[in-house]
């Protein structure tokens, strides 16, 4: 029986439509090779887990220290002359006030704290939840000395003022988790990961913003900067790696091994020799601080330029019909929030000190750039997700029900047994649900396929379906026609061929002789 799909056969990630032959995304299976994927295994665990590890430091700064309530908005320039521009998290009665500058914290100028980040041996206090310090801030062109009393983080107002970014970085991060696990050998898929761990982590600390705290203690600023600094930069040289990977391997990379680390090393010296210029250009420690970010945010810029055009290369070069639809997910979706992104907080936060939308907002502009990776995923089965998510249901909702009625069964035997014997109580509920998990699972998966996978639930019926009647029907021209019907509701070929074997000599029914090879055509 011959098939011929109406739909192309998907490739993994990485590699193209074989009728198409596009380059894959792998570069050989020899020793050298071999070797070299180990230790790029190594180096995405280390840089992925390094950039966590700074980023779980940095929360865990914030968790077990003391808190003022407020924080140096994101996006925002905060650095004033002579302090710091706050915005408090929650509000307080005769506490910190939105668009306050901090001058100086207990007697001593922000300056001086500010000068001491850069000091060895300068002195940094420890405070302790609950104790009392004051700060002087210039409010409404008044100076005003403000108590502010230690407290733990508040939380609630960190999500309320940015779950929309929260969200992004985790559904991204979770995709290109997802993507690593499913493909750990595939370069594209590792370099994804990194790009995304490091986004998360990087990202969750720029969504924390800095406290007046963590410029006294140190600290909380030197993680932050190296997060601003180091980590972010890698996480957008990830992102241009990925896009020169997939779905083919750029025709750029062919022969110049010397451009993939190069990617990864330029933003530091660019970031030096920005910080450097700043230096120059300002008076003090307080005013060299400001344009930090600037710098940041340029060598961001010129590798958001990088992948548009390294994207646009890809959009004109003969791939498969599937790669091109999938890139045309992924460009819509990042021209989409990249273009929002760049004129609505980048530009504006450059150019006027400030954004013109919120973090939430924010969030909800990015948010299409993981979705659309998400949505070419599953709707081109590059990774089967599909399979993932079924299985998630199913044996997600079987562990609620099993749960529920071990609960159930332990409470109702504990009451008929008594309290004394609660211990056969749990035996017995265990062995129950031990007895009802196969049946179980059978009757979920069943209801899950019904109702999210209708596909494979019909085409099971009718396979059932035509079991059942093979065994009756004893006509071949009824069972050709059925066989074929069958064949084409399930597995949807534009063309099926059948061909039936003549009889064998000797045997009873039509003579070799007079046997014709019959094709039958749906």
């Amino acid at each position: 029986m011959g098939l011929h799909p109406r739909q192309p056969s998907v490739a993994a990630a990485g590699t193209a439509d074989a009728a198409t032959g596009a380059t894959s995304t792998g570069l050989g299976h020899d020793a050298h090779d071999l070797r070299w994927d180990r230790r790029w295994m190594v180096l995405v665990l280390a840089v992925s887990g390094l950039a966590v590890a700074l980023s779980v430091a940095f929360v865990w700064l914030h968790v077990a220290g003391p808190s003022d309530g407020a924080r140096m908005q994101p996006g925002r320039r905060t650095w004033a002359h002579g302090g710091v521009v706050v915005s408090p998290l929650v509000t307080r009665p005769g506490g910190l006030a939105s668009g306050d500058v901090v001058v100086a914290v207990d007697g001593r100028p922000m300056r001086a704290w500010e000068q001491g980040l850069v000091a060895p041996h300068a002195p940094h206090p420890r405070w302790q939840v609950g104790q009392t310090v004051t700060y002087s801030v210039q409010r409404h062109g008044r100076l005003l000395d403000v108590p502010v009393r230690l407290g733990s983080y508040p939380w609630r107002g960190l999500v309320q003022q940015g779950w929309s970014m929260l969200l992004y970085f985790l559904v991204f991060a979770l995709v290109g988790t997802y993507v690593f696990i499913r493909r750990p050998a595939d370069r594209a898929a590792k370099v994804l990961f990194v790009s995304t761990s490091t986004l998360l982590a990087a990202n969750v600390v720029w969504s924390f913003g800095l406290q007046v705290t963590d410029i006294t203690g140190g600290v909380g600023f030197w993680l932050s900067t190296t997060m601003a600094l180091v980590v972010n930069p890698i996480c957008w040289a990830g992102f241009l790696h990925f896009v020169l990977l997939f779905p083919r391997v750029h025709p750029v990379l062919a022969g110049r091994r010397w451009i993939i680390p190069s990617l990864y090393l330029v933003a530091f010296p660019c970031s030096l020799v920005s910080l450097a210029v700043f230096r120059a250009m300002t008076p003090g420690t307080l005013d060299w601080l400001e344009p930090w970010g600037l710098g940041s945010n340029t060598v961001i810029l010129g590798y958001m330029a990088l992948i548009v055009l390294v994207l646009w290369s890809n959009l004109r070069a003969p791939l498969g019909a599937v790669a091109h639809q999938q890139l045309r997910w992924i460009v819509f979706a990042g021209l989409v929030s990249g273009a929002g992104d760049l004129m609505l907080w980048i530009l504006p936060a450059s150019v006027l000190g400030h954004p013109l939308i919120s973090l939430n907002v924010l969030g909800l502009v990015l948010l299409p750039i993981p979705l659309a990776l998400a949505v070419a995923i599953l709707r081109y089965r590059v990774f089967d997700i599909d399979v993932l998510i079924n299985r998630a249901m199913v044996y997600g909702t079987l562990t609620a029900i099993l749960g529920l009625g071990y609960a159930g069964v332990v409470l109702a035997a504990g009451q008929l047994l008594g309290s004394d014997r609660s211990n056969l109580a749990m035996a017995g509920a265990t062995l129950v649900m031990a007895a009802a998990f196969q049946p179980a699972r059978r009757h979920v998966q069943a209801t899950v396929d019904r109702r999210f996978n209708r596909r494979r639930y019909d085409a099971a019926k009718t396979i059932a379906a035509f079991s059942v009647r093979l065994r009756d029907e004893i006509d071949l021209d009824t069972l050709s026609a059925e066989l074929l019907a069958v064949v084409d509701q399930t597995m949807e070929p534009t063309q099926v061929s059948l061909w039936l074997r003549p009889s064998a000599p000797g045997s009873s029914g039509t003579r070799r002789s007079e046997a014709r090879p019959t094709t039958w055509t749906y």
